[in-house]
């Protein structure tokens, strides 16, 4: 099977190979060809192995003969004539050549809907320089070399021309002085009854200027070149009047001028989806547009801006002023309902100033679209496809019926329309939103502990359903236009509403997942998990609060710069406010750090002994053997010693037995001997202590101690080894015959003198 289908795919490859071939040796058609220091439109018509053709301007030709795709020939113009190679690219769209050592000649093939139109002759000087002009600025700023090959028709020039190169030369400075030069065409000579005319015209920073001469001829107005010395010597004069020592210099300079961010705006909008967004938005003043709005809103902007600049009137470079140290704004385009204003705008620290469209002409962009909407575009701007989703929908809303365009008030009627159903639309969204995410974290965390499950689904519904239903009214309201109208500041007030809601729901998700690990961390002995717990949750907590604070700001147009600093002089002073909260909790951090005790542990401190039962961020709560809660702040337990009961190793045992004074000396020998024996036969005792003797005569007993350890971990533990000694104590005394002494007193009566004669006598 492989191998069947091997050979199918070498049938299909040499079958195609030929026809592949001759498609990419085809020459036949026009070309836009350019070399170091000039360009022509060439076309080429392929005989068998011979190519031919001509090319403009200059009324040159070429010929040739091919081998595969080289073509190897000569070209013949004013009388020269000269050799060329020509080889064309695999895909038949380009060409690479030399017409002599050196000096490359480059092609690229003409699509035919690029090809020029005849065009009919110049009626007026005024046609003639609008034609020149508009060839000229196609040819140099839109990359349109088709427009070259029509120049020939304008011009005439002084004297006898040296030839193309000549003719180029004088073509390329006029055109520079042209280019360098601010003027109205409206200015420019109309009907005129002689055979020639005369126009002034000259940069808009200074006051040197020359004189465009026109002459017709055969019924045809034409721009005069007069002899390349009197063009450099203009260009000369023009470039020492600016103040500039080179005419690069003065380009580069010119790169920052009115006239510059309008032809950027217009080239790159024309070029968006090939990377001219990027050149379009760098012409906006898009300081009132919030930052985390700029994806949406720039664009729509944009392509407002573009409408009406479309609708004003066809733009001609030279009609605006490229001095880049202009002190007054330039003014595009009046209206009543706002006007198209390029004019500096500051530029970041350390940057130069930009010639910008300025954020008052963004604002009123969409105001004067409503307003001229149904003006046509101007004659000779090419149609062009809209570059957001608005203007589609807005079309779509045009061919579904007019009507609907129609303006009410600040919106049109379908964006009446639009505008109950965005919103229902993102309510019902937010609902869905809201209780899927219920549903779901019920459904998830069914098997989960009780309080997790519970917390997350009360919690957090409500700020999905907030987050969703406002994200999904600012997309729509966007996508509808909405954000450009009067509902541009409910747009901002829903954009910060979304904001707000992505602060809650991580404020939330971090209370809700904190809430767990708390609870796993009561359920140990060990604190120092429910401090750092806690302590982090509480960060979390303020730095969630922090970022959506500065993240509104940032949404809103606010400089959340100063909201920052706003915060840091807030906690400043929140600090000295809450000292004693502060003391407390790096009370609670060091804590966390000497661990000093336990949950569950007996500790005392100062005149209270108690058993720990919660250690906070912020105090210690005790439980006192009166069953009474006691919260002592944690800077107060840092500041005083720590007895800690519950971390003993062993516990002590101390008795002090009594026997009776009439116990022989024998038998209390032998109770204290074999009383040290049964100590040290009890489990857990330490074997290095166990310390028993007469201890002393007390009043009533002869008393006999007995102290030692015992390893036990607790106090039942200790109660319980207790009550086994004390026990084997009794049966040992039991069984040497010993008895416990208790308190005995024995009174005396000795009666008074008085009282015994009496008694005598009586006797």
């Amino acid at each position: 099977m492989l191998a069947v289908v091997r050979l199918a795919l070498l049938a299909f490859g040499l079958l195609a190979c030929p026809a592949l071939g001759q498609e990419g040796r085809d020459w036949t058609g026009v070309w836009d060809t350019f070399w170091r220091d000039g360009e022509a439109r060439m076309t080429l018509q392929r005989d068998g192995d011979r190519v031919t053709g001509s090319y403009v301007p200059g009324a040159g030709s070429v010929e040739g003969t091919l081998d595969g795709r080289v073509m190897t020939g000569i070209w013949r113009q004013d009388g020269l004539e000269g050799p060329i190679v020509f080889s064309l690219a695999e895909d038949g769209q380009s060409f690479t050549g030399r017409y002599v050592d050196g000096e490359y000649w480059n092609g690229s093939r003409v699509a035919p809907q690029e090809m020029s139109q005849p065009t009919t002759p110049a009626a007026t000087p005024r046609e003639a320089l609008e034609r020149f002009v508009a060839l000229q600025n196609a040819a140099d700023y839109g990359s349109n070399l088709s427009a070259v090959g029509a120049l020939d028709g304008l011009m005439l020039y002084a004297g006898e021309p040296l030839g193309d190169r000549d003719q180029r030369h004088r073509r390329n400075l006029l055109w520079t002085l042209i280019d360098l030069s601010t003027f109205r065409l409206y200015d420019a000579p109309g009907e005129v009854a002689e055979d020639s005319a005369e126009f002034r015209l000259g940069p808009s920073a200074a006051t040197a200027d020359f004189t465009l001469n026109f002459q017709r001829r055969d019924g045809a107005w034409h721009l005069v070149a007069p002899s390349e010395a009197a063009l450099r010597a203009t260009l000369d004069r023009f470039l020492s009047t600016l103040g500039y020592p080179t005419l690069a210099a003065l380009n580069a300079a010119r790169e920052n001028s009115p006239r510059q961010t309008m032809r950027d705006f217009l080239q790159g909008i024309r070029a968006w989806n090939s990377g001219g967004e990027a050149q379009t938005l760098r012409t906006l003043d898009l300081s009132g547009v919030p930052p985390r709005l700029y994806t949406v809103e720039a664009p729509l902007l944009a392509e407002y801006l573009k409408q009406v600049i479309d609708r004003a009137g066809y733009v001609t470079w030279q009609e605006i002023p490229d001095d880049p140290e202009r002190t007054l704004p330039y003014v595009f385009y009046r209206h009543p309902a706002g006007s198209i204003v390029i004019d500096r705008v500051a530029g970041a620290e350390g940057a130069p100033d930009r010639w910008l469209f300025t954020a008052e002409t963004l604002r009123d962009a969409p105001a004067l679209f409503a307003a001229m909407q149904d003006l046509p575009t101007a004659d000779g701007i090419p149609p062009s496809a809209p570059v957001t989703r608005f203007f589609e929908i807005r079309e779509w809303f045009r061919a579904l019926s007019p009507r609907l365009l129609h303006r009410i008030g600040p919106l049109d009627l379908w964006q009446w329309i639009a505008l109950p159903l965005s919103v229902a639309v993102a309510l019902v969204l937010g609902w869905i939103a809201g209780h899927g995410v219920t549903l779901l974290a019920f459904t998830t965390l069914r098997h989960a502990e009780r309080g997790v499950r519970v917390d997350a689904t009360r919690l957090l519904g409500r700020p999905t359903g907030t987050l969703v239903a406002s994200g999904a009214a600012v997309w729509l309201f966007t996508k509808a236009g909405l954000a450009q109208t009067l509902l541009g500041t409910l747009t901002v007030v829903l954009a910060a509403i979304a904001t707000v809601a992505v602060g809650w729901l991580c404020y939330v998700g971090v209370e809700v997942l904190g809430g767990y690990f708390q609870r796993r961390a009561q359920r140990t002995r060990g604190f120092v998990d429910e401090i750092a717990t806690s302590l982090t949750l509480g960060i979390l907590k303020v730095i969630i609060v922090a970022l959506t604070l500065i993240a509104m700001a940032d949404v809103t147009g606010l400089p959340y710069e100063g909201v920052i600093a706003g915060l840091g002089v807030g906690g400043v002073a929140l600090a000295f406010a809450a000292r004693e909260t502060v003391t407390n909790l790096i009370g609670g951090a060091i804590l966390m750090s000497d661990r000093p005790f336990r949950r569950g542990d007996l500790v005392e401190t100062g005149d209270t002994r108690a058993r720990v039962e919660q250690v906070g961020l912020r105090s210690t709560r005790l439980r006192t053997f009166d069953d009474c809660t006691l919260i002592i702040p944690n800077s107060q337990l840092t500041d005083k010693s720590i007895i800690n009961w519950g971390q003993r190793r062993k516990r002590k045992v101390q008795l002090v037995i009594s026997l009776t004074y009439d116990t022989p000396r024998e038998r209390l020998d032998v109770f204290v001997t074999r009383l040290r024996a049964l100590y040290l036969a009890q489990p857990g005792a330490d074997a290095t202590t166990g310390f028993v003797g007469l201890k002393a005569l007390g009043a009533s007993s002869l008393d006999v101690e007995l102290w030692g350890y015992f390893f036990v971990a607790d106090y039942p533990a200790h109660v319980a080894a207790q009550h086994r000694l004390i026990g084997d104590i009794v049966e040992l005394a039991q069984s040497l015959d010993i008895h416990f002494a208790f308190p005995t007193q024995t009174i005396h009566v000795v009666p008074d003198e008085g009282q015994a004669e009496g008694v005598k006598n009586n006797r």
